[in-house]
């Protein structure tokens, strides 16, 4: 029990010195205008800096949990096992914040990724630094073998947002401009794929249990908690919001389906 305590108490640190990071960054960007959506309730009632201080310890710090599921399958010391969590993270919230979207400005596609991206690697550093493993295995990539599956990930994703676009009608830019969107998703495919393909190596158990774990859990809830910053600020669709993400997730989690039984190679250090 006294075990389970610190660990969590070290979690909410690591979400509480993010959280801290993240709001040192947002002072930073400069302030800028846009008229497509409305002020959230928080930035009309003057709460947004507590509701955002408030989710930011709670998402950073869930997302923070999410660690504990590969640190023990993870090579490296204990810095590098930390940036080799927290960078995938910020690939995925920098190819997201990228995505071209009406009330999006082009410096705020600058701005974003990099403050985000500087909490996120605060937070993978304290997570090496706290809950590296020591004793950690020596392991063998197979390259070869995440070829299908990160080809039909993108496919899926492709198909998903395709779907999302042409049939559902969700929040997006495709009218206006068809061609970047569908280069955003492409390339937004291409990157999720390769992050659940690294990560993979770190899953063990059956198709189905790493599916879940990749699809649902590394991907699904970092994308859940990233995308719930949004309302904070504006007065978001929710329902759009929600479905969007089912649909990234299932795709995604369909698609890591592909990869096989988990096999490792492993060296344990003497």
């Amino acid at each position: 029990m006294k075990k389970h305590i610190i660990t969590i108490l070290k979690i909410l640190l690591i979400g509480v010195v993010t959280t801290i990071v993240r709001i040192i960054g947002q002072l930073s960007i400069p302030a800028g205008e846009q008229t497509v959506l409305a002020p959230s309730v928080f930035a009309e009632n003057g709460t947004m800096p507590l509701a955002f201080t408030v989710y930011g310890i709670f998402a950073y710090s869930l997302i923070a949990s999410l660690f504990l599921l590969i640190r023990k399958q993870m090579s490296g010391n204990r810095i590098l096992q930390g940036l080799k969590y927290g960078l995938p993270c910020c690939a995925v919230w920098s190819v997201y914040l990228l995505e071209p979207l009406p009330h999006v400005a082009p410096l705020d596609k600058l701005t974003y990724p990099i403050v985000d991206s500087l909490a996120l690697i605060i937070m993978g550093l304290l997570l090496g630094w706290l809950f590296g493993n020591p004793d950690c295995p020596k392991r063998k990539r197979e390259i070869s073998s995440t070829i299908l599956p990160i080809s039909v990930i993108i496919i899926y994703f492709f198909a998903g947002r395709m779907i999302q676009y042409q049939i559902v009608g969700i929040y997006s830019s495709f009218d206006a401009q068809p061609a970047e969107t569908l280069l955003w998703t492409v390339i937004t495919g291409f990157v999720i794929a390769c992050i659940v393909a690294w990560l993979s190596e770190y899953i063990k158990g059956t198709q189905l249990k790493r599916a879940l774990v990749l699809g649902g859990l590394l991907f699904g809830v970092d994308l859940f908690l990233f995308n719930f910053f949004m309302p904070l600020v504006f007065a978001a669709d929710i329902p759009d919001l929600i479905l969007r993400m089912l649909i990234d997730i299932a795709a995604v989690t369909i698609g890591c389906l592909v990869f096989p039984k988990s096999e490792y190679i492993e060296r344990r250090r003497r």
